[in-house]
């Protein structure tokens, strides 16, 4: 933009990262977190960042950050410019027969076992300069991220492969309806018409049990309406344990409430859902293609892959 910027300004990259960072999130404090700094740290190299420019990228009042038209038209070539060095460093290092980079991973925030310990351990051991970041999420917005570009890969849970991206079909995950104990009687002769009077305790919609639900009472005509509104299976399980009513869980969860003596399970009904490992379906960075190898080679030293679409 010729005319607006100092002929001797100087920016770093660290300011620009900031900088898309806090577009990104629209808080300082969220910014904070992703970049693993402190706010005042955040807020100096965005002021550095103005000050250097001699512009204002951000209007601040109480919504949070939000950007200035002028700061809208330097977001995209901020976000070219940190693009193009991180290009330039993958270059130098592949040159050098070494893979580097750093990867956005979506992970879930149910407790669905990823393996991911063992992943980050061979990953580490096989390319040390590939550093990874881990966002917890549930499974539609994982998906979602990874289509919009805010993540470069991850894992999700979803009933068939998500539309436009690779998938790698890792394992089932078996699904029921859980009960509270108290019902454990009279979960036998209960009919999916008595489930619908029954408190239903349902997940986010962008959840994979949240899908699995419609699909129970498609024939009722919808989940029944609810008063509860979990976001983890932590949070589900707890809340079907307290009384509160009856939801959909993974098996494994509803196994550890029966054997703890909070949960009860309806017998007639198991359905299934599928963990996928999900990238770009185009151009996933060397980076990304390597760390799924190495998710692939973990859950099939387990034996956990049936398929790999």
């Amino acid at each position: 933009m010729p005319g607006l910027l100092k002929e001797d300004c100087v920016m770093e990259l660290y300011q620009l990262k900031a900088f898309i960072a806090v577009a990104q999130c629209g808080s300082l404090t969220k910014a904070a977190d992703q970049l693993f700094l402190s706010v005042p740290a955040v807020s100096a190299q965005n002021r550095a960042l103005e000050d250097e420019l001699d512009l204002q990228l951000f209007d601040r009042n109480s919504r949070g950050m939000l950007l200035t038209p002028l700061g809208r038209t330097l977001l995209g070539e901020a976000e070219h410019t940190v693009n193009a060095a991180k290009r330039y460093k993958t270059v130098a290092s592949d040159s050098r027969g070494q893979l580097t980079g750093s990867l956005r991973v979506g992970t879930l925030s149910d407790s669905v076992p990823l393996r991911t310990s063992n992943t980050l351990l061979g990953l580490g051991q096989r390319h040390p300069h590939i550093a990874v970041t881990l966002h917890q999420d549930v499974s539609g917005r994982v998906i979602q991220r990874v289509r919009a570009n805010e993540l470069d890969c991850g894992f999700a849970l979803a009933d068939s492969m998500p539309e436009g991206l690779s998938a790698y079909h890792l394992t089932a995950i078996e699904l029921a309806v859980a009960l509270p104990a108290n019902l454990a009687s009279a979960a036998h002769d209960l009919e999916l018409s008595d489930l619908a009077r029954l408190p239903w305790i349902v997940s986010v919609p962008d959840c994979a049990l949240h899908d699995a639900a419609l699909d129970l009472f498609r024939s009722l005509g919808g989940v029944p309406p609810s008063q509860y509104v979990a976001d983890s299976d932590g949070g589900l399980r707890s809340m079907i344990g307290g009384g509160l009513g009856v939801g959909m869980l993974r098996m494994s969860e509803i196994q550890a409430g029966l054997q703890a003596g909070e949960l009860a399970v309806w017998p007639h009904w198991k359905g299934a859902t599928w963990l996928y490992w999900i990238q770009p379906k185009e151009g996933a960075a060397p980076a990304v293609l390597a760390l799924r190898d190495i998710v692939l080679e973990t859950w099939n030293a387990g034996h956990g892959i049936d398929s790999v679409i």
